[in-house]
């Protein structure tokens, strides 16, 4: 199995990038990267693609968390990625929901907040 963030990270290092463009795959500057690549690229096609779409869905929840919840990003970030875990194994679900909306809830009353 391929490490994904590793790979983009690689791909856009070289001045290239992947992205979704109507749920398939788009490369941009794909030439430069180097021989090969492409063929591995194409190999895990269907898991970069998850990737992008787990990646933009997690941007796009951590922008709404900053700029309509008023948080700072690093804040929006960090809780955007509690947002998109599973429920950790001995946790039940009242559980999970109840620290998912707490932490919701310190966000929204947080002095930090900055104005709309």
């Amino acid at each position: 199995m391929a490490d994904i963030p590793a790979l983009m990270a690689r791909i856009r290092a070289n001045g290239a990038n992947l992205m979704l463009d109507g749920g398939r795959l788009k490369l941009i500057n794909g030439k430069k990267l180097p021989a090969g690549a492409l063929d591995y690229i194409k190999q895990n096609g269907k898991q970069i693609a998850d990737w992008l779409d787990r990646e933009a869905q997690f941007e796009e929840r951590a922008a709404i968390i900053e700029f309509d919840g008023g948080a700072p990003r690093e804040w929006a970030e960090q809780f955007a990625q509690y947002l998109f875990k599973t429920r950790p194994e001995g946790v039940n679900e009242l559980d999970w929901t109840w620290f998912l909306d707490t932490c919701g809830r310190m966000l929204d009353e947080a002095p930090v907040r900055r104005a709309a």
